[in-house]
């Protein structure tokens, strides 16, 4: 079976001689559910922006392939990297959500991929479009708010937004990039118990960072510690 995520030899530095990540090998198998914990500056979320494309590893021996294709090597971005944008979802800590459209509006950009780019910019998103989303909404429990704009919904709904926005996008890997750091319990609680439902439910792979051990022993099959 392809792997969801295959990570051999990784290094990543932002200042010479002083490497973020070293040597990192790692394998992620489709359907898990993997925590990445550690200290401040340990590189745990520059290893998601790492997978997700945001960053390019140093040059050497390291690569990076997702769902059995080479996205990252040798210190270069190859062009299934941009391929596959479409079947990664990146949850943020800050939620990403442009506060002045509509929560609906803000799902809607996960259909972005799916549709041609003259609508995607006009916003003119067809009915099968539209009802993905509300059914987005509706797995996290958001329906209620579609219309009202962002900036108006809390921290723990508007994260529940963001992750709607990936259910919409259809993502088969979802990297959660400390989507609780600054939520209060309650909503750091439930936006877990949607991550840990999605990935049960829709077998989608996920990889979440997280600074509260806790909820990594409570709802992730499987640790990874990351340290020097």
């Amino acid at each position: 079976m392809t792997t969801a995520i295959d990570i051999s030899k990784l290094t990543k530095s932002y200042r010479r001689r002083a490497p973020v990540l070293q040597d990192i090998n790692l394998t992620i198998e489709p359907g898990e559910l993997v925590a990445l914990i550690g200290a401040s500056g340990s590189g745990k979320s520059t290893l998601i922006r790492l997978i997700a494309g945001f960053e390019r590893l140093d040059g050497g021996d390291g690569t990076i392939n997702v769902l059995g294709e080479t996205v990252q090597q040798n210190g270069r971005r190859l062009r299934a990297q941009r391929e596959l944008r479409r079947a990664i979802g990146v949850v943020f800590q800050q939620f990403n959500l442009v506060g002045r459209l509509s929560l609906m509006k803000n799902v809607l950009a996960g259909r972005l991929a799916h549709v041609p780019g003259w609508r995607g910019t006009l916003g003119l998103f067809a009915r099968p479009d539209r009802i993905k989303a509300l059914k987005s909404l509706e797995r996290v429990g958001m329906v209620e708010f579609a219309r009202q704009r962002a900036s108006q919904l809390s921290g723990g709904q508007q994260q529940r937004g963001a992750i709607a926005r990936v259910l919409a996008q259809e993502a088969r890997i979802i990297l959660a990039d400390e989507p609780i750091a600054s939520l209060d319990p309650a909503s750091a609680d439930r936006v877990m118990e949607i991550l840990e439902d999605i990935n049960k439910r829709d077998g989608t792979t996920i990889v979440v960072s997280l600074h509260q051990i806790e909820h990594a022993f409570r709802h992730c099959r499987r640790i990874v510690a990351l340290r020097e």
